[in-house]
């Protein structure tokens, strides 16, 4: 009888602690050093490296100088790169900062040298004479470039590890291209006329236009501001050699950076809902109300599964399609908290670390007295992820298009110029944002949103029938089997959001 009794407690002890096991090794998952990593690296050493290195720098950017290629090679990468900063990889870090040097290769001398360098967009699909684009600086691409560069410039600053002259190399070279940057954007005319805009409200907007609006350039303005605090900063403790601007230039820089983060104030609003649970619940938005006219978001209030317009064959050319309206936007009813999308707003998640992590730096370098931003500021926006854009399955979870809450549809009949036919993102349709933008990473502040995050990670591993389905309609490239360069890049951005520190 003891026998078996010993044998049962054996038993149930070897269940508890299995179950411990597997619970600890799912946790484990999601650390550095963990499997998710692990599979991180697998993808970058056996494909997204040189996909970047072949396609994106050397075909587009060197060979064909479209300067696109710089918005992509950030929206790739740069979840890996905070990925890797948190987690101390050097290593890798210094892989990423040999690729952005060889985009540096690719600045062009202004004829006025005192302007600085600058990429110049000479080719590619996108620039083109009827956008206005080609043989310009596109300073969206080039201000997201050099939030990614400047982001890694940084984090090897500041790793606390002696800099080889390989990497003080590349430190010194981003600081100083930062700086010709920032001379030639932070202008007196360009402080005046974000100065004028400071204190207007969304009714000042009456058409489609975007003069009033807080775009994601003056945001990567910041967030690069921030990155080079940190970098100069350190400079003294790296043995770095980095030439400041002159006395002047330098007054000037630190007038610019705090009209952007004044302006940047100005368009944050909070609103507060009361949950049962958790009490009363602080969200945040950005530029709410300002976009109700702009013509991305004229469908913002129509969440019909009846396409809006439609790409039908061109008479003229059949090899093109040409875009039909379905709905007219005049009879479509204007959501007037309309502010930015999901997708956009995924530069927030660089821009709020970047500003909390240099925050000393910031004041030492940049700011003698200023209000910085308020502590709460990325809890309330992970708030509003959770609480007006989630769809509150856990199950199979989704997220509107717009922070305001608004899920119509988005960019409908949208044309840049290039001549391709846009039916328009229907409802969910930027949902893809959540796993790839970073969003993640906010779980320390929402834990719910780090529970979608793991829980996405099952569907993306799962054979049932039912999530399969479900992925194919919202998250294609999250699929197991689903090889296609999207997909592998679509997983290269998603996972290293889910990996934290400890």
């Amino acid at each position: 009888m003891n026998s078996v009794r010993i044998i049962l407690i054996v038993a149930i002890f070897s269940i508890f602690l299995g179950s411990n096991a597997f619970s600890a090794g799912e946790n484990g998952r999601f650390i550095c050093g963990g499997a998710a990593e692990t599979e991180i690296w697998s993808l970058w050493d056996s494909n997204v490296k040189e996909y970047i290195i072949r396609k994106q720098v050397q075909e587009r950017l060197l060979k064909q100088k479209d300067v696109y290629a710089l918005y992509d090679i950030q929206t790739y990468a740069h979840n890996m790169v905070s990925m890797a900063s948190r987690c101390k990889r050097i290593e890798r870090l210094t892989e990423v900062a040999d690729i952005i040097s060889i985009a540096y290769s690719a600045l062009e001398s202004a004829p006025d040298e005192s302007t600085g360098r600058r990429w110049v967009c000479r080719g590619g699909s996108i620039c083109n004479d009827k956008n206005r684009l080609i043989n310009t600086e596109v300073m969206l691409c080039s201000v997201q470039f050099l939030g990614l560069a400047s982001s890694v410039a940084n984090a090897l600053a500041k790793s606390g590890v002696s800099l080889n002259e390989k990497q003080k190399t590349f430190i010194q070279d981003t600081a100083q291209i930062l700086f010709e940057h920032f001379l030639r954007w932070g202008g007196d005319s360009t402080i005046a006329a974000m100065q004028k805009s400071l204190s207007a409200k969304p009714e000042d907007v009456k058409d489609g236009s975007s003069s009033l609006f807080f775009t994601d350039k003056p945001l990567w303005l910041i967030t690069i501001y921030a990155e080079l605090a940190g970098i100069l900063e350190s400079r003294e403790r790296n043995g770095l050699n980095i030439v400041l601007p002159d006395r002047a230039q330098q007054e000037r820089l630190k007038k610019h950076f705090a009209t952007l983060m004044e302006f940047f104030l100005s368009r944050i609003s909070y609103r507060y809902i009361f949950d049962n649970e958790n009490g009363e619940i602080k969200l945040a938005d950005i530029d709410r109300g300002f976009w109700r006219l702009y013509s991305d978001n004229r469908y913002a209030g129509y969440e019909g599964s009846d396409k809006p317009a439609v790409c039908m064959p061109d008479e003229t050319n059949p090899k093109k399609k040409r875009v039909q309206v379905q709905i007219d936007a005049k009879n479509v009813p204007k959501r007037d908290d309309t502010g930015w999308d999901i997708s956009h707003a995924r530069r927030l998640v660089h821009a709020l670390d970047a500003l909390e992590r240099n925050s000393l730096a910031i004041r030492k370098i940049f700011l003698n007295v200023f209000k910085m931003l308020p502590s709460d500021i990325t809890r309330a926006f992970a708030n509003t992820l959770v609480y007006v854009m989630w769809n509150g399955d856990s199950k199979y979870p989704l997220f509107s298009n717009y922070l305001s809450g608004a899920n119509g549809w988005y960019r409908v009949a949208y044309d840049i110029g290039t001549g391709d036919c846009r039916e328009g993102t229907p409802p969910y349709g930027l949902t893809h944002s959540f796993p790839t933008g970073g969003y993640i990473t906010w779980a320390r502040y929402n834990t719910t949103i780090g529970s979608l995050g793991r829980r996405l990670y099952e569907l993306a591993n799962s054979t049932d029938e039912a999530d399969i389905k479900f992925l194919s309609r919202y998250y294609a490239g999250l699929k197991k089997d689903e090889k296609s360069q999207s997909a592998i890049l679509t997983k290269f951005m998603f996972l290293p959001t889910l990996v934290t520190k400890d």
